[in-house]
């Protein structure tokens, strides 16, 4: 189709997906000006700079909320994309192929370099995923873009909920995200150029700082060649348009879906999720208007009001430090403060219990640490016990944001030749690029737990010499390269198993060769021994070589002092 027809089905999708998304919009604004203000992107469409530098906390009266969002998010930070630790793995389908030593050096070499891309500040990852778990817990639905870039190789951004509007496949995915944002007329300039409109192009010579409306599309493509060639028959199209007039800007397409869009929970029919923030706004609405009241009242206490005879005073009556307030001379009219009984101690105890309630719906108990654990064991089963209650909601967030999260920069980085070659005989679709969730390795510690308690019981039967042959019963070649993946080893810190053959046969045969040696030496002194001793007088010698040399009572074998005519000597053979 041409390029005013795909503006204007652009366009006519746009306005279906906003009126799908306005019945959340209200809740989501309701929930920024409670807990994050600065948050806030839900205002009406080209009402931004208005709101821009503005406080926006004039319905906070206690930040308990925001001080336990921000927690939530850190801790997901900590537990799903620590840059500590390893939180995602190469590997490959084939176990035979993947042994290789080639193999597991390109595999250890290839996750290093996209966990410096990850962890490096130039891409902007961590400060951007940190504002995808705040979105992710607030409002229930988060968005990131993830881009190739000449220059870092990929580049993250998290998007603004409120510049978003998606739809799901058959299959309950998000499959299409039209992005709804401004720009200024010199930013839109520099980004495309001459293929602006012409208002644009003027808008950036005479006013560079007014902004222009961008829509960014991105959707499956129906009518594809999957062999083909170009971004035309890519399985996503990508199309950016000015949405006053209708101006297509550019045209093109992604190998992979740009935009990850996590949901934390999701209610059957529905297209964006519910997060804990959600769960937590009665409380949170009862506990702001709980402190406004006690702030009130205890001002009211502080200052309270003043009742005052209505003919017995002159002038104003001035109730402030220093003030001075006329009475008639004679009069006994005095002023007194209104009573006002407040019991704050029980509206205290009444908002403590909100404060707590709120906390534990946004996990403060799970992801708290506890005292010191007593054993490794008990260390292992409290962190076990928190990934099981975690469980449901981290896997969500594996299945939608961080695989393909994984996936796709794995991919960009691939085509910008940004990972070390690929060892003879392996593909990319040889591959798989996984992520490794706590719970995952609170299972493998775990079953690592287990394993060492199996070898702890047997250890008494088996002793130093293992008499009883008890570990026959084990593999343990297997055993030991299974506790390393348990333990997430590089691997490259593995040999493969042909070499783990090679070398035993090598140590078997310098095993041999030193046994030979010794036996050589062995046979050497002994006949060193035999030349330097006399023969001719018996000894335990004379008695072992006629033992060798004939029977009992033979003779000695001729020296160089006797002659070789030398008749036989008889020679007592001594008692051993």
């Amino acid at each position: 189709m041409d390029r005013t027809e795909l503006a204007r089905s652009l366009l006519k999708r746009f306005s279906g997906l906003e009126e799908a998304r306005r019945p959340w919009t209200g809740a989501w604004q309701e929930l920024s000006e409670y807990m994050l203000p600065r948050k806030n992107s839900f205002v009406p469409s080209g009402s931004g700079a208005a709101w821009q530098g503005r406080a926006g906390d004039e319905r906070i009266f206690d930040s308990t909320p925001m001080h336990a969002l921000e927690l939530l998010a850190s801790s997901l930070g900590g537990l799903l994309t620590n840059p500590s630790l390893p939180w995602f793995d190469i590997s490959v389908k084939d176990r035979e192929t993947g042994d290789a030593d080639e193999v597991r050096a390109f595999m250890q070499e290839s996750r290093e370099r996209m966990v410096a891309l990850f962890n490096s500040e130039d891409t902007g990852f961590q400060a951007h995923v940190h504002e995808l778990y705040l979105d992710v817990a607030l409002l229930g639905t988060a968005v990131m873009y993830v881009e190739a870039d000449p220059t870092t190789v990929v580049r993250f951004s998290s998007r603004p909920l409120g510049e978003v509007f998606v739809a799901e496949s058959a299959r309950g995915q998000v499959d299409t995200v039209y992005r709804r944002y401004e720009l200024t007329a010199r930013q839109a300039v520099q980004e495309w150029g001459a293929a602006c409109s012409d208002e644009t192009l003027r808008k950036g010579e005479d006013r560079p700082e007014e902004p222009v409306e961008i829509l960014h599309a991105v959707f499956p493509r129906m009518d594809r060649d999957p062999a083909g060639f170009g971004s035309a028959h890519f399985p996503y199209a990508s199309v950016y348009l000015e949405v006053k007039g209708s101006h297509v800007l550019e045209e093109s397409g992604y190998l992979e879906m740009p935009y990850m869009v996590p949901r934390w929970a999701k209610a059957a029919g529905e297209t964006y999720g519910r997060g804990p923030g959600q769960t937590a706004l009665s409380d949170t609405r009862v506990l702001n208007a709980m402190a406004r009241t006690a702030l009130m009242a205890a001002e009211k206490m502080s200052d309270p009001p003043l009742m005052v005879p209505d003919d017995g005073f002159l002038g104003p009556v001035r109730s402030g430090p220093g003030g001075l307030s006329y009475y008639r001379a004679g009069s006994t009219d005095r002023i007194e403060a209104l009573p006002v009984n407040v019991d704050l101690r029980a509206a205290e105890e009444m908002m403590n219990g909100r404060r707590e309630s709120i906390r534990r719906i946004f996990l403060s108990d799970q992801i708290a640490p506890e005292g010191p654990a007593v054993t490794a064991t008990e260390a292992v089963i409290r962190q076990a016990e928190k990934m099981r209650v975690l469980g449901p909601v981290l896997g969500r967030l594996q299945t939608e944001f961080l695989s393909p999260l994984i996936r796709r920069v794995f991919r960009v980085m691939l085509r910008a030749g940004a990972l070390p070659p690929f060892p003879e005989g392996l593909s990319p679709n040889d591959l798989e690029v996984r992520y490794t969730s706590p719970v995952t390795r609170a299972q493998k510690q775990y079953e690592a737990q287990g394993l060492s308690q199996v070898m702890e019981y047997l250890a008494p039967l088996v002793g130093g010499q293992d008499a009883f042959g008890i570990m026959d019963n084990f593999d343990t070649d297997r055993v030991a390269r299974h506790v390393a993946e348990l333990f997430n080893t590089p691997s490259d810190y593995l040999k493969s198993e042909e070499r783990v053959t090679e070398g035993r046969a090598q140590k078997g045969q310098a095993a041999s060769s030193a046994r030979l040696a010794a036996t050589v030496a062995d046979v050497a002194a002994i006949a060193k021994t035999l030349s330097e001793v006399r023969m001719d007088h018996p000894s335990i010698l004379t008695g072992v070589w006629s033992l060798l040399t004939g029977s009992a009572g033979a003779g000695v074998p001729p020296t160089a002092e006797s002659g070789a005519e030398s008749g036989p000597v008889e020679q007592e053979v001594p008692h051993a």
